[in-house]
């Protein structure tokens, strides 16, 4: 297999075929995620925004928003070539783009002190993005199992208030604050859906880790298990390491990036169910 066919085979047909990820490009878009996390960091430091909960609280519209517009394209709303840019990892880039563009736009109002707070309006650009694009789907989607995001919210939120609990009567700081609740219940409503999605109405995983487990398992609940062991660690060691004022500013950006990976296929895959697409 030469150079063209390799990055054929392992690269854009999983794109163009929106097919199962691979070892190869699960690993590439993973050292690639890391090498932008430090170009994102100094951009945020040039507009000179502060990534606390307010700012993640401000971004998470454009997660739902990513999620809306995968499922767009799930539903075969775009044509090719358009559709290809609504396809991991293209989508994660324009959502990016629209994500600092509105960032910026906010932070530059700011200054010139034309609004009060940018984050509020970030927020509100995010949440605009999410109406037309929500209206834009269900203009060509009705809903098909009203269901669906009951049980998976409910699960995730059920479980992840189990372990906020427990935050609380053991004195375990890096579990009892709110942006660990809301990764714990991100993840939690990826691994609700994909239990309820493969084992209750035969959809098939697509990553190459969950896909191996509930193949060795022969049971999509070993995803709460994976979440649960990757995520308490994580989220300890991200808490109670990274105190040093200079790496507040990482830490937050990292437990954002932790938050966007559970909860934007998790809302993609409980659109997708819930119109039945």
């Amino acid at each position: 297999m030469n150079i063209t066919q390799f990055i054929r085979h392992y690269y854009i047909n999983p794109i163009v075929y929106d097919t199962k990820y691979n070892p190869v490009d699960t690993i590439t878009y993973a050292i690639v995620l890391g090498l932008c996390l430090f170009g994102v960091l100094r951009l945020l430091k040039k507009l000179n925004v502060r990534i606390d909960e307010r700012f993640i609280l401000a971004t998470s519209p454009y997660i739902i928003l990513g999620s809306v517009l995968r499922v767009a394209e799930d539903a075969e709303i775009f044509e090719a070539p358009v559709r290809y840019l609504f396809i991991t990892p293209l989508i994660y880039f324009l959502i990016f783009f629209i994500c600092v563009s509105s960032l910026v736009i906010s932070v530059k109002l700011f200054k010139i002190k034309k609004i009060s707070d940018y984050n509020r309006l970030f927020g509100f650009i995010g949440v605009a993005w999410i109406i037309v694009s929500l209206t834009m789907l269900l203009m060509e989607k009705s809903v098909e199992v009203m269901w669906v995001p009951f049980a998976v919210f409910s699960i995730a939120i059920a479980v992840s208030s189990v372990f906020y609990a427990i935050g609380h009567y053991m004195g375990l700081d890096f579990l009892k604050n709110k942006i660990s609740f809301a990764i714990l219940t991100g993840h939690l409503v990826d691994a609700s859906s994909s239990y309820i999605g493969i084992e209750k109405l035969g959809y098939v995983g697509k990553h190459v880790v969950e896909s191996f487990l509930i193949k060795y398992t022969d049971s999509a609940l070993v995803m709460y298990p994976l979440k649960i062991i990757i995520l308490i660690p994580t989220l300890y060691i991200l808490h109670e390491y990274f105190t040093d004022e200079g790496e507040i500013d990482l830490k937050n950006l990292v437990l954002l990036v932790v938050l966007v990976l559970g909860f934007a296929p998790g809302v993609r895959n409980t659109i997708r169910m819930t119109l039945g697409v």
